[in-house]
């Protein structure tokens, strides 16, 4: 008969498909917990479903998405009983997969893609993550569930920011934790993954303030510095530069192809784009200030790695900001 959430009109099945490095090993523990994610991506956006998660979570390492559902409220389907958000299929029951660090074994992963801290759940999505759980219970998948916050380690995360009342019935709310000082390193993390749940800090910042910690080889069990990482690479207060002082001074505003809509000619400020991106290792070649095919696809690469949920080709505040991270950090 198979399982009850596999009957569910608005599920896919994309356990085939999606993008992958390798493959989770099986559980050797029965799943207890039904653990409830979002994205902190807003839901609208292009990368904000299961195919987009699952590049990003490679790119941290991982064989492959960390969670075995994914709900997409951008993919909206009719179904008997009404519209639907779409469920993605993403991996066998019994695969553990990287979400709730050392908890994986017991727990199952399903991610509400959005950013709730600023998106609302629409009446699709909340009919859906009802069916879903229902269904979850009839197959007697998980006896209980629980939030990414309410799981051994992660009190201080604020994932997920949802209405409980409204959209989580079953679900007894609880406030995350404020951040601890310290934090010790979990299955699956990275910190990459790490800064991506938090507000306030980045990346650059867990670097600094761990200098003896190398982020490509992190152990289970080895504590970090979390709380203290806020703003220690670069302080709110401190004065910004004009950007003409910069070896690599980056302009303002859009650019991309000239085909698809971009400004046609030769201009400094991609002269300046370009210039940034060789000396990041994101070569483009020759400084011509042509924003054509050679600038478009280093933006891109460059994107899919410090932007993967934004990767568009496109030179833009957000692509431009990170780029002068990366800047920085390489001492320019």
């Amino acid at each position: 008969m198979g399982y009850a959430f596999e009957r569910l009109p608005q599920l896919i099945d994309k356990r085939e498909g999606l993008k992958e490095d390798g493959e989770y090993s099986k559980r050797i523990k029965s799943i207890t917990t039904r653990v409830w994610h979002h994205s902190l991506t807003k839901k609208k956006l292009g990368g904000s479903d299961a195919a987009g998660f699952a590049r990003y979570h490679v790119s941290l390492g991982w064989p492959g998405i960390g969670y075995t559902f994914v709900i997409e409220p951008k993919n909206i389907v009719d179904t008997p009983n009404g519209k639907r958000a779409r469920i993605v299929y993403c991996h066998d029951i019994d695969k553990r997969t990287y979400h709730s660090g050392n908890s994986n074994q017991f727990a199952l992963g399903i991610c509400v893609a959005g950013d709730y801290r600023y998106d609302k759940l629409d009446d699709a999505t909340k009919a859906t993550i009802d069916e879903l759980q229902e269904a979850l219970v009839k197959d007697g998948i998980g006896s209980k569930d629980k939030s990414h916050n309410q799981m051994p380690g992660y009190s201080w995360k604020a994932c997920c920011v949802y209405n409980y009342k409204e959209a989580f019935k079953f679900l007894d709310a609880k406030k995350p934790d404020a951040i601890p000082d310290q934090y010790k390193i979990q299955e699956g993390d990275t910190f990459w993954g790490i800064a991506n749940n938090l507000a306030g800090i980045s990346v650059n910042d867990l670097i600094v303030a761990n200098p003896n910690v190398d982020p490509k080889r992190l152990k289970i069990g080895q504590v970090i510095n979390l709380g203290k990482a806020q703003n220690s690479y670069t302080k709110p207060d401190e004065p910004k530069k004009p950007q003409s002082s910069y070896k690599y001074p980056l302009p303002g505003g859009v650019w991309k192809h000239y085909k698809k809509g971009g400004k046609r000619g030769s201009f400094e400020d991609v002269e300046d784009i370009q210039r940034a991106l060789n000396a990041i290792y994101f070569k483009v070649g020759k400084v011509d200030g042509w924003y054509g095919n050679k600038t478009e696809d280093a933006v891109t690469r460059f994107q899919k790695v410090y932007l993967p949920y934004d990767v568009d080709g496109i030179y833009g505040p957000q692509t431009r900001r990170k780029i002068k991270a990366v800047l920085k950090s390489k001492g320019y």
